[in-house]
């Protein structure tokens, strides 16, 4: 399983020169105790970010992990930061029929400074025939001088049979709570279909979407891709 997880790496790297940041990406309530998790997630179609992000259960309702942020910069990649991030499962999706957990993260900047956190509120219930994922985001940003704090979601319902699972995915910036334009933008909002291929055995989950920007100046309308190996 590890030569798999560095096979996606291997990858993914490459693919992020032409990778943008804007529609949110969707976190689930994982790796589970004892697993290791090696994650991408990028939005492409015009520019810019995306994020790498390796991590292990720690304990039945506990997972830590480390993330970093790749930005892609006259068609070379370039270290943008790093994040630390710690996972509490509140109800466990084996033992509910929806999974409630939070996620908390904060990120520095390439040289070392504080570049902002995020507590995440997730839920998330499955079963044969539909999937259904949401988080929600409380997020404060700083860069280049500025700062600022903001409200967004994303949210995916997809309908199965595994393990191929389709459906529509909506997320965006909500309301900006206070501070800068820039380092907390609202009123973006982007929708689209998708698909997931999650293999239970194989420990493989990718996904494939189209999002379209609907409202607000964010990033413009693209493919989000985002692989997943749990090992």
């Amino acid at each position: 399983m590890r030569r798999w997880a560095w096979t996606i790496a291997v990858l993914v790297l490459p693919a992020a020169v032409h990778a943008q940041s804007g529609p949110e990406q969707i976190e689930q309530l994982e790796p589970e105790a004892g697993e290791w998790q090696l994650q991408y997630s990028g939005a492409y179609g015009g520019a810019d970010s995306h994020e790498l992000e390796i991590g292990r259960g720690v304990g039945r309702h506990w997972a830590l992990g480390v993330g970093a942020d790749v930005e892609a910069v006259d068609g070379h990649l370039e270290l943008d930061g790093f994040s630390a991030v710690a996972l509490v499962r509140l109800v466990e999706p084996e033992d509910r029929p929806v999974g409630l957990g939070l996620m908390g993260q904060v990120s520095v900047d390439r040289a070392g400074r504080y570049a902002g956190a995020e507590l995440r509120g997730i839920a998330e219930s499955r079963s044969a025939r539909w999937w259904i994922q949401a988080n929600v985001m409380l997020r404060h940003r700083r860069e280049d001088g500025e700062a600022g704090t903001n409200l967004a979601y994303v949210a995916s319902v997809q309908r199965g049979p595994a393990p191929f699972w389709y459906g529509i995915e909506v997320s965006g910036r909500a309301a900006r709570l206070g501070g800068d334009d820039d380092a907390a933008p609202a009123g973006q909002h982007y929708v689209g279909p998708s698909v997931t291929y999650r293999g239970d055995r194989s420990g493989l989950e990718i996904g494939l979407a189209w999002i379209a920007r609907v409202a607000g100046d964010g990033a413009p309308s693209g493919p989000r891709v985002f692989a997943q190996l749990d090992f």
